[in-house]
């Protein structure tokens, strides 16, 4: 499993049997809250089999989709480094298996093969990187370049062509930061213009998204 994740994907083989050794699978039913925003704990997780969805609340109980989690994601991972306050909840959507690993296990194995540590913060980096990309599109794009970059990024390659995961239309609202109206609109607008079909709340890309609408 470890080999899957970007942050662990070049360890030597003795490397991953050792961090399996040094983690915990965990079991999750749908809608179990695995971390909560605010709170103080230092796990990373890996997603072994399910999905999940990691949110933020303000001070008056809104919420904020940030993203959605499959098999072979992680999150949790700035807590290995440091002891703040988890900055976002996550919840499982379907029934789910986790990989918990430790901050004290982490620290075990980066203390046996401190080789590892500056790969590692590459990566971390990479993923900031990525969270900061998606700050800006919520602040330069407009709602159709902001629902069509959910498109693309939750979409995965079959052999039917790319398709997302079961989403609703509030789902992708709350993931742009719009009314679930203007959602349904502008995939309605897609798929009448033949971009995309949906079935089973999948949305199967149909043909390039235009760039702008």
């Amino acid at each position: 499993m470890f080999n899957d994740i970007p942050l662990f994907q070049n360890l030597p083989a003795g490397q991953f049997d050792y961090l399996l050794k040094l983690a915990h699978e965990i079991s999750y039913d749908k809608s179990s809250i695995i971390i909560t925003q605010g709170e103080h704990s230092n796990s990373l997780y890996i997603v072994i089999e399910g999905r999940l969805k990691v949110y933020v609340t303000d001070a008056e109980g809104r919420q904020a989709l940030l993203a959605f989690l499959n098999k072979g994601d992680f999150f949790g991972e700035l807590s290995l480094l440091d002891d703040q306050p988890r900055s976002a909840s996550v919840m499982a959507v379907a029934k789910t298996r986790l990989l918990r690993l430790t901050q004290d296990a982490f620290h075990r194995f980066i203390e046996a093969h401190p080789e590892n540590l500056l790969p590692m913060l590459r990566i971390l980096a990479s993923r900031l990187r990525a969270q900061d990309d998606t700050i800006r599109s919520l602040s330069t794009q407009d709602v159709y370049g902001r629902v069509a970059r959910v498109l693309l990024n939750e979409a995965e390659e079959r052999e039917k062509g790319h398709i997302t995961p079961r989403l609703t239309h509030q789902e992708i609202a709350e993931m742009v930061g719009s009314s679930r109206e203007m959602v349904s609109r502008i995939l309605g607008d897609l798929r009448k213009g033949g971009y995309i079909r949906v079935e089973n709340k999948q949305i199967h890309i149909e043909r390039k998204l235009p760039s702008r609408w």
